[in-house]
């Protein structure tokens, strides 16, 4: 196992493998001084989004497999009390951890922002997803912002952002593809019409 440390000081062992299409999949354990225990998976890949808005975004899962939460395994415990699951999935902007040249300090400490509130839930599945409390909002960041540099420095993570652009790529084509298919259907259309009428035509200059 590779460790790491975030930024408030916490400690992860994590092991790594590529997903279907090319996601980072991370299985984690956190790291004390008297044990090592495993809390789960974050899958890191690219934005899903066919037509971003925001460039370079990375979409950060908790859990392996399906877009749907309650089909996912491995959601990683990172809670507390009643709500130990952290369940769903994240857009960051790695642009984040980018300092400002314009800030005055230059040692701060930078966090990925969520666009969305973390949630948290009792169970892995089958569990209503609720508003997660601000220590796990805080862990939950702390833990993204370290694991996205370490995605970043993966010399692995170009092939398989590749990868997953080509997925994405079929998905775009499949979503143009009925556009074509109806401009088609419209050539078809104006072509027999401009058939018709040419005919029209040519039979009042005969006549």
């Amino acid at each position: 196992m590779t460790t790491f440390t975030t930024p408030a000081g916490r400690t992860y062992a994590y092991t790594v493998e590529t997903g279907e299409n090319g996601e980072t999949v991370y299985d984690l354990s956190a790291v004390y001084d008297v044990a090592t225990f495993p809390i789960g998976t974050v899958v890191v890949h690219p934005n899903w989004e066919l037509d971003p808005v925001v460039p370079g975004l990375l979409n950060i899962q908790f859990g392996k497999g399906s877009i749907d939460r309650h089909e996912r395994t491995d959601v990683p415990m990172l809670g507390e009390g009643t709500m130990p699951y952290v369940v769903g999935s994240h857009l960051v902007n790695p642009a984040d951890l980018v300092p400002d040249p314009e800030t005055e300090d230059k040692n701060a400490v930078l966090l990925l922002n969520f666009r969305k509130k973390i949630l948290g839930a009792a169970y892995q599945t089958s569990a209503p997803a609720e508003r997660a409390t601000k220590a796990t909002y805080d862990k939950v960041q702390d833990l993204t912002t370290a694991l996205v540099t370490v995605y970043q420095n993966d010399k692995n993570t170009p092939k398989r952002e590749a990868t997953y652009a080509a997925f994405l790529n079929t998905q775009r084509a499949e979503k143009i593809q009925p556009q074509i298919d109806h401009i088609d259907q419209q050539i078809k259309t104006l072509q027999i019409t401009r058939a018709e009428l040419t005919h029209k035509a040519n039979s009042y200059k005969t006549t």
